[in-house]
């Protein structure tokens, strides 16, 4: 059994440090096998931005968690144009990327963060012929009864955002999820939308089972737009993924919703 908590979109520089201390005590309650960070920790990419939300790792690194983080869009410099171009994600690579991996793997779980945030894009992520190339060698070395999790930013296929619209998936979604069935994958995870979800296949591809796509809510930030700070808790166990939504109430974080999913021969199913 492998415990997983997925966390998103922290904004520091826009976030409710209570917050931030209950998503610390919560995560440390829970004492996960693996914290997956799926991109925006900060606002406006700004060193001291960077800066708090490596703080917050460093504490969640001191009390044994292991870590897999990849940058959103909002790690990106916005209105520093030269930066933004030359070296979009240099702040990330020096604060935050630096002694950290975005692979994880053990007798259990295979895991790989790909950085779906670029310089040349302003919301809209893309994943790029190279990065998607690497999926099937990166998963290559798993044993086939290993579980495969892939985790990007921006969600590979459409999914709702905080207003209930449907968004749209990152550039180059079509030839990554021919590369994620290509290696087997089992789980997508992602972030971006501020919307929690679990979904066989998106809205959108509710005909592939092979598709899973589980969304993570923002977990500290005060730009909620109507949805509550959340973060997911996921047991995988034996072909059986449970994915728990836990919301910010009254300071502390607490189950909200469970749902619960088989996985067989023909793909994911609702258990």
């Amino acid at each position: 059994m492998r415990r997983i908590a997925h966390i998103s979109d922290l904004h520091f520089g826009a976030h409710d440090p209570a917050i931030v201390a209950a998503l610390h005590a919560a995560l440390v309650g829970e004492a996960p096998d693996l914290v997956v960070v799926s991109g925006d920790l900060t606002q406006r990419a700004k060193s001291r931005q960077f800066r708090a939300a490596d703080a917050f790792l460093r504490g969640l690194e001191a009390a044994g968690m292991r870590l897999l983080v990849v940058p959103g869009n909002h790690d990106i410099p916005l209105y520093n144009v030269a930066r933004r171009l030359l070296a979009p994600l240099d702040r990330y690579c020096r604060t935050v990327a630096r002694g950290r991996s975005a692979c994880y793997a053990d007798g259990e779980i295979a895991a790989l963060g790909l950085v779906s945030a670029h310089g040349l894009t302003i919301k809209d992520g893309r994943l790029t012929r190279l990065q998607i190339a690497s999926i099937p060698r990166a998963f290559a070395a798993a044993a086939p009864e290993t579980f495969r999790l892939l985790v990007t930013h921006h969600p590979l296929v459409p999914l709702r955002d905080e207003s209930g619209a449907l968004d749209e998936a990152l550039r180059g979604a079509g030839r990554a999820l021919t590369a994620v069935r290509k290696a087997g994958v089992h789980l997508i995870l992602a972030g971006h939308n501020h919307a929690a979800s679990a979904e066989i296949g998106g809205p959108q591809l509710a005909t592939d089972a092979q598709v899973m796509v589980v969304q993570a809510g923002t977990a500290t930030s005060w730009r909620r737009r109507g949805t509550p700070n959340s973060f997911n808790l996921l047991t995988i166990e034996a072909g059986r993924l449970t994915v728990d939504q836990r919301d910010a109430i009254d300071g502390a974080f607490v189950t909200s919703r469970r749902r619960s999913f088989a996985l067989g021969r023909d793909g994911w199913s609702s258990a």
